[in-house]
């Protein structure tokens, strides 16, 4: 605000796209950058790569700097239970740390907490509404065979434009009516299921898209699962109309719920 800053803005500064084409001397710092550009940072809860303890100052020698434990000295056993007491005490995990103690607080495993922090995992909110780490665990995604529709500039533009507005939930094959902590044991067991989201270009007659659009792939044997869905939403796009199946794909169970859900935004709730 008052100006004291370091002007280092070079608006020609060509960025670098490979190691090699960064000066010698910044390669150690260029490689902890890209260790750390994709990390989510605060609020730590639940947090995907580090949780709560690092709000803590103890845990800190010095800014950024990480506290060490003293060589030789090990954490004490702390029960089936750590309380609040044993949290907060001097010298206890909250400052010294040794190899694995940031680390230990993290769910384990971690594809569980993936399945737990989502949106729309309660009816009285809607799907689309951004919770979590939607930038890093998926919401609502475009299905390769939806973005090939999208491409196939055989098919009508109707058609085109229908695939490219449909998401269906990354989570979809989730059982819905698992309680939460069973629909995390079934995220460890089967996460494979999980689309791997890819960039791809946009259609080359779509300029007004984004030059790369990320599409969910799935492994052949569930693309071949999933073709036999793809014919039914044409068959109901043309004979039904879309509103049903995107009703379906939001998450909502049904149009009365989605209805109620209108409702209760009029009122201001």
């Amino acid at each position: 605000m008052n100006g004291l800053f370091s002007n280092d803005y070079e608006p020609g500064r060509k960025i670098p796209h490979t190691l090699a084409e960064v000066d010698l001397q910044q390669q150690p710092d260029m490689l902890d950058r890209a260790a750390m550009h994709f990390c989510l940072a605060d609020a730590f809860h639940p947090g995907a790569e580090l949780t709560w303890p690092m709000r803590h100052a103890s845990m800190y020698r010095a800014p950024y700097r990480i506290r060490q434990c003293e060589e030789g000295i090990t954490d004490p056993a702390y029960g089936v239970t750590l309380d609040a007491d044993a949290v907060k005490a001097i010298n206890g995990p909250l400052y010294g740390q040794s190899p694995g103690g940031l680390t230990r607080w993290m769910a384990l495993p971690w594809q569980g907490d993936t399945a737990y922090c989502r949106s729309g995992y309660a009816f009285e909110y809607d799907p689309y509404l951004p919770t979590f780490w939607p930038a890093r665990v998926p919401n609502q995604v475009l299905t390769e065979i939806d973005y090939q529709t999208l491409c196939d500039t055989a098919q009508p533009m109707t058609i085109r434009m229908a695939a490219f507005q449909t998401r269906p939930s990354w989570l979809r094959q989730l059982p819905a009516q698992l309680p939460a902590p069973d629909q995390m044991m079934y995220m460890i067991s089967y996460f494979s299921e999980m689309g791997i989201l890819e960039a791809k270009p946009r259609p080359t007659d779509l300029d007004w898209l984004p030059e790369h659009l990320y599409v969910e792939n799935l492994s052949q044997v569930k693309e071949a699962e999933l073709q036999k869905d793809h014919a039914i939403f044409l068959k109901a796009f043309n004979q039904l109309g879309l509103y049903d199946r995107r009703l379906a794909e939001a998450g909502w169970v049904s149009e009365e719920q989605r209805n109620e859900f209108d409702t209760i935004k009029r009122r201001g709730n």
